[in-house]
């Protein structure tokens, strides 16, 4: 992990000078458009909820908007990296009071599925919408639950979908916010957990909480519950609850088709052997592809803690086929702060996982300067991405990282000039870019999301502005298409033509197409599929290299390593000698580097005495008696390319 994560470091120390410049433009390695008003200027704009991105680069936007005095749900679609016109989706009769706590997740071709709750008498009720592949508006709402209690309490569902369109949500119901039973500060709540199965909506039979008596901490956004679901449609749910010492902890679950697995305790009560027994009052969660699983949180100190400020711990879990995939590894330092923490306050937190590596990114102090460090169960160095410098306070970060090493920063920024966020792009090959994004209504940015296609490629959501002039905007990053390994024949060929093939490119936003570069010369371009029969009349024998470009609908282009292939077309040699009355005679196919090798079924030698030599590469004969003899070598290459040949020997 060191080797692999330096690279993260050194390119992040470097940037520093170009960062905090309020924008770079973007260069040949990806792009990021500048941001796109999604709706407004308009006072009846409320918040964002969020934004979500699938594996293929679609996805969407939800956001809340008074019509006719009453609050609903709007949602946007994103696909082809264009952004459809946002669309009410919390209609029908039963749809007619205020709408809040909007989500939105997002699978492949153009899913998207959204969550709300609807206000209704004594218990508001949660619903849901899907947008599916290739239609232009969503279904009608369809129920996820009819009782979530008063949603005002703090209700915050999340949803996550798998690329097939399977779901899970979670969301918190408060059943008691004024026990005199609960310590201070704290409620009695449900969380709950509902699976989506493309139409409608279940639950999983129980409900998070590891003991239904205990009190949570009083809801708030940075406590709210997580979950996340992986490419094979499990998920793994995090949440606060207190435990049987009265203290908050971060507890996980892993959730199956068939079943849920036990609460964990992620936060734990003692740190390197001494005890916690204060808060960890905020978290983050993020899964990964195949079930990896890591959370973030916040710790306070405590009398025997042995440290005396905040500090960040991560904890990791396995990949599905991992036997660590069944609870949480030991809390690792997440903040460089050492054994005493960080000298500043920890604001908000965020945490990205991709296989063993977390990256996680926070902000510290008033200025909020951002840091991100990696781990494998140990810390790279913490490196800021800012310089500090006009920085809002957190929370207002928040870090995505790909598998194959891309990453993807985001943060508020508050000058004298204009309120923005900055969005930073750094590719697999290291190379970054910087965008700072802003609408054109003066004040604060509110509502940041941030999710991605798991390759590099990222939406951003946001709002900014108050009153008549508030705009939802968003923006987006459109990574370079991954590049790709061409197949070869594995034996030397004298086919017409040479087959080459290659896995299709990886690759979100737009479409990609191929060019094939043979010995260093590009011989086709703008192919649209993964194949191609190379014409072999002009090449000659030998060995030659050939690669693949993919470019991608924006100009961003990756080569691939270069493979290489075989042409033989040259018929063995066959070679006579003569000693005395011995006669050698030794077959080869020429030359050796490149050719397909001798069929040894094919060889055929008359030594003009009636005597015969066959499957063999050489051969030697004495003559009986002194002479002129005709001698014949037939032979043929595994290709076909066959030869005889022909000497006169005179022995005495």
């Amino acid at each position: 992990m060191k080797s692999k994560w330096s690279r993260t470091s050194t390119w992040v120390a470097a940037a520093l000078t170009v960062i905090g410049l309020a924008s770079a433009a973007p260069n040949a390695s990806a792009v990021i458009p500048a941001a796109q008003v999604i709706d407004g200027p308009s006072a009846d704009l409320r918040e964002v909820g969020g934004v979500a991105m699938a594996a293929d680069g679609t996805g969407g936007m939800v956001y809340r908007k008074l019509v006719s005095g009453r609050s609903h749900i709007f949602a946007a679609q994103f696909v082809d990296g264009k952004w459809s016109e946002a669309q009410r989706v919390d209609v029908g009769a039963n749809q007619q009071f205020d709408s809040s706590w909007p989500a939105i997740a997002a699978g492949n071709d153009g899913r998207l599925v959204v969550v709300w709750v609807q206000e209704f008498g004594a218990s508001d009720r949660m619903f849901s919408a899907a947008l599916q592949p290739g239609s232009e508006r969503f279904e009608d709402p369809v129920p996820v639950d009819l009782a979530v209690g008063d949603a005002a309490l703090g209700t915050y569902p999340q949803v996550s979908m798998s690329a097939s369109g399977q779901a899970f949500v979670t969301y918190r119901v408060v059943t008691d916010s004024v026990a005199v039973t609960a310590p201070p500060g704290n409620v009695y709540a449900e969380y709950r957990v509902a699976r989506f199965g493309g139409q409608y909506w279940s639950g999983i039979g129980t409900t998070l909480n590891r003991n239904p008596a205990s009190a949570s901490p009083k809801p708030s956004a940075f406590n709210r519950p997580r979950i996340g679901i992986d490419q094979a449609g499990n998920a793994v749910a995090a949440w606060q609850e207190l435990d049987d010492d009265f203290v908050p902890r971060v507890y996980a679950r892993r959730i199956f088709g068939a079943g849920v697995g036990l609460a964990r305790q992620v936060s734990p009560s003692k740190i390197d052997g001494k005890p916690v027994s204060a808060a960890a009052d905020r978290f983050d969660l993020s899964v990964g592809r195949n079930g990896e699983a890591a959370i973030v949180w916040r710790q306070n100190p405590s009398a025997r803690s042995g440290f005396t400020r905040q500090r960040i711990f991560v904890a990791l879990s396995g990949d599905m086929y991992s036997t660590q995939a069944a609870t949480f590894g030991s809390p690792t330092p997440a903040d460089g702060g050492g054994s005493d923490g960080p000298r500043e306050g920890v604001g908000g937190i965020s945490v990205s996982v991709a296989g063993p590596i977390a990256s996680v990114t926070f902000g510290l102090g008033s200025n909020a300067t951002r840091v991100v460090t990696a781990y494998d169960g140990a810390s790279d160095p913490v490196l800021p991405l800012d310089d500090g410098v006009g920085l809002t306070a957190a929370p207002s970060s928040i870090g995505l990282l790909t598998a194959e090493g891309a990453s993807a920063w985001l943060w508020r920024r508050a000058t004298t000039e204009r309120n923005s966020l900055t969005l930073v792009e750094r590719t697999i090959d290291g190379e970054r870019v910087v965008r700072s994004l802003f609408t054109a209504s003066p004040g604060a940015i509110d509502g940041i999301s941030m999710a991605g296609s798991g390759i590099g490629d990222a939406l951003v959501g946001f709002a900014q502005g108050v009153g008549p002039r508030r705009r939802v905007a968003a923006a987006w990053i459109d990574s370079p298409p991954l590049a790709v390994n061409v197949q070869t024949p594995i034996d030397a060929v004298r086919t017409k033509t040479v087959p080459l093939a290659w896995d299709r490119a990886r690759h979100a936003i737009g479409g990609v197409t191929y060019s094939v570069e043979v010995d260093g010369e590009v011989v086709v371009s703008d192919l649209k599929v993964n194949q191609w029969s190379l014409p072999a009349a002009g090449l000659s024998n030998g060995r030659h290299s050939v690669a693949v470009t993919v470019t991608d609908s924006a100009g961003q282009s990756a080569t691939g390593p270069a493979g290489s292939f075989r042409i033989d077309r040259l018929a063995p040699a066959a070679r006579v000698a003569t000693s005395g009355r011995t006669v050698s005679v030794k077959v080869s196919d020429i030359p050796s580097r490149f050719g397909a090798g001798l069929d040894l079924s094919r060889v055929a030698v008359s030594f003009g005495d009636g005597r015969r030599a066959a499957g063999v590469s050489s051969a030697s004969h004495r003559y009986a008696k002194a002479g002129r003899y005709r001698v014949a070598v037939s032979a043929s290459d595994l290709l076909g390319n066959s030869t005889t040949t022909v000497r006169s020997v005179s022995v005495r």
